[in-house]
Parts: structure tokens; sequence; C-alpha cells
């Protein structure tokens, strides 16, 4: 990847990730406006700046573990952090995200590199259920390597063409967007682990696949 590409991947990822966080920060600034205009702390205000405080916090740590450094995923049991750090991001919306069972001896073959890349794997399926639905993680070894299967599973449940055209390599770097972004940043982690990235469409269900080599805790 050239330092040109790899500027426009920093800009577009750094635009998904504000697009991302206006919401609930806009939400909570709002709510603050109201207090200081009442001059009294509404219930149903305060529960709004909650809330909205919580879910901007909880993205937050998502985007740090899928967008940093392994390291941001502890070295002890990386998938059950990773797990948590979804089921938090998504409480109170229309999907939920089903508890990873990753059994030791793959947790420790796929290190919190790869417990990174599920994360962002399961990141990018919540946005293929605009109707709600459940994503979920499957590990198992596949020979010598790694594999991970996360699966969105809900009414209407499909991927952007053009995500799936990204993780699929085929859209070049010029032409990439804020939408796909998290995308390519999947198609270049896993090839960095030496493995790669599959997509199986179905009905109501999509299945995006990463095997790598066993690497170990890093």
């Amino acid at each position: 990847m050239t330092e040109k590409n790899e500027l426009r991947l920093v800009e577009l990822i750094a635009a998904r990730m504000s697009h991302d966080l206006v919401g609930p920060v806009g939400a909570t600034v709002n709510g603050v406006e109201l207090l200081a205009e009442d001059q009294a702390a509404d219930a149903d205000v305060v529960r709004l700046i909650g809330h909205s405080a919580r879910q901007a916090s909880r993205r937050l740590q998502v985007f740090r573990a899928i967008y940093g450094t392994p390291g941001a995923l502890p070295a002890g049991a990386p998938f059950a952090a990773a797990s948590q750090l979804l089921s938090g991001m998504l409480e109170g919306e229309k999907v939920n995200a089903a508890p990873w069972a990753a059994n030791a001896a793959v947790e420790a073959a796929a290190g919190r590199a790869g417990a990174r890349v599920a994360l962002l794997a399961a990141f990018l399926l919540v946005e293929a259920l605009p109707r709600g639905g459940e994503v979920r993680l499957d590990t198992e070894f596949a020979g010598n390597s790694v594999k991970l299967v996360a699966t969105a599973r809900g009414q209407g449940a499909r991927l952007f063409e053009e995500v799936s055209a990204t993780i699929a390599g085929k859209v070049p770097s010029e032409e990439l967007t804020a939408k796909a972004a998290p995308a390519e940043m999947l198609r270049i982690l896993a090839t960095a682990l030496g493995g790669r990235v599959g997509v199986t469409p179905g009905k109501d269900v999509i299945e995006l696949s990463i095997i790598f080599p066993a690497l170990g805790d890093d």
C-alpha cells in the first residue's frame, strides 16, 4: 500500500468514526442544553444524556479495538473482551450479539490480532441487518489454520455491494468511500495475518469467514 493510499484510508476511517459518533454525541449535547435551559433535572432528559453518553463511550471502545492496535484487547482472553465490547455497543439496539464461545486452543492460536479481526468482521455485519437480528462468531481449526466465521442473521440481511467488492479487493483505493473503509481495513488486516476473507450471502443470512495461519499470542 502506497503512502498516498495509506493517507486516504486514514482520512476515510476518521470520517467514518466521526459519522458514527455524531448521533450519540449530538444527543448528549442537546440533553445538556435542555437541562441548562430548564434549570431542572428532568428525568427523561437525564436518561437521554446517560444513554447517549454510554453509547458514544462504547462505540469509542470498539473503535479503539478495531482501528488501534491488537494490544487494545487483553492477552489472556481477547475474544471474551471483544465479545463484551460488541455486546455493550449493541445494548438497546435492534441487533444483538450472541456470546462468543472460542475454546482456549483456538483463542491461543488466534491471539489478540485474530480477536481484533473477528471484532471488525462482526462490526461490519451489524450494518448488514437493517431490520435487526443477531451477529455471532464461531471459531475452529482448519488444518493448521484458524477459521473465524462471523454470521449475521435477520430479515433482509445483506452487505452493501461496495462493501462486498472492497472485501474482495475489487475497489481501487482512489474509489474507496468512508462507508466501505472498515471493509478495506478488514481485508488489509486479514492479509497481514497471511489470511483471506470470504463472503457467503444467503437468504436472510451473511457469513464472513476469515482463515489465517495459527498465530499464537502477540
